[in-house]
């Protein structure tokens, strides 16, 4: 499991790495013509804060960003002035009292969570977000990922795939992964209804030293 320090250490270096993510930028693109003006977002693993929160704050939209690392959000603070960004861990944090959240972005920071702690977290989701609110994931499905050849396998529901190895910025990770059943019986349990489903393979740059991703993008709307 990557921690703080790691990400720290990071820097801009990630940011060079994905923040041209093509299929990223499209889903946010695609996501903005959904929300509703001058929204309130969190973004949940804000990262450097590009491209997902300088996008949604150059549309208009008022952002929240939390990240583990020290280091990435002093980036996120540069890139977004307007927003506000605080270090904190995603399985402890909880929204400021008194703030109504139209939308959510989890994007790439799930690899962090094993299956549990997800679950965990699509239970907070639920509870921070109103009914028509906007959830919007970026992670990989498991049958995308080989996790037969690259991992444990499947769970015995066949809806979840643990240790599956990646090499991500020189390091080798061991992530958990949903598969595309599994994120659809998870989202529904906690009462949110997928609208739409994207697939892109991003290939980081050589000297990123990472493996491809085939990306899962997931807009889902919380059900009244």
């Amino acid at each position: 499991m990557l921690n703080a320090k790691f990400y720290s250490s990071l820097g801009s270096k990630y940011e060079d790495a994905f923040a041209h993510d093509a299929g990223l930028i499209s889903f946010i693109h695609t996501v903005l013509s959904d929300m509703p003006p001058q929204a309130l977002v969190l973004d949940v693993g804000c990262g450097t804060g590009k491209p997902v929160a300088s996008s949604l704050a150059a549309a208009g939209h008022r952002i929240l960003g939390i990240d583990i690392s020290p280091a990435m959000v002093e980036l996120s603070r540069k890139a977004v002035p307007s927003g506000a960004f605080d270090v904190a861990d995603m399985r402890n944090y909880v929204p400021p009292e008194g703030f109504r959240l139209d939308a959510i972005f989890n994007i790439l920071s799930l690899f962090l969570l094993d299956r549990e702690g997800i679950e965990s977290m699509a239970e907070k989701w639920s509870s921070w977000l109103p009914a028509g609110g906007l959830l919007c994931i970026c992670t990989m499905a498991a049958e995308d990922c080989s996790p037969d050849e690259k991992g444990n396998g499947y769970d015995a529901d066949g809806l979840c795939a643990r240790d599956i190895g990646f090499r991500f910025m020189g390091a080798q990770t061991f992530i958990t992964l949903f598969t595309r059943k599994g994120w659809a019986a998870l989202l529904e349990k906690q009462g949110f209804e997928i609208v739409k489903t994207m697939t892109e393979m991003h290939s980081p740059p050589e000297e990123a030293e990472s493996d491809p991703e085939p990306h899962l993008f997931i807009v889902a709307k919380k059900k009244a």
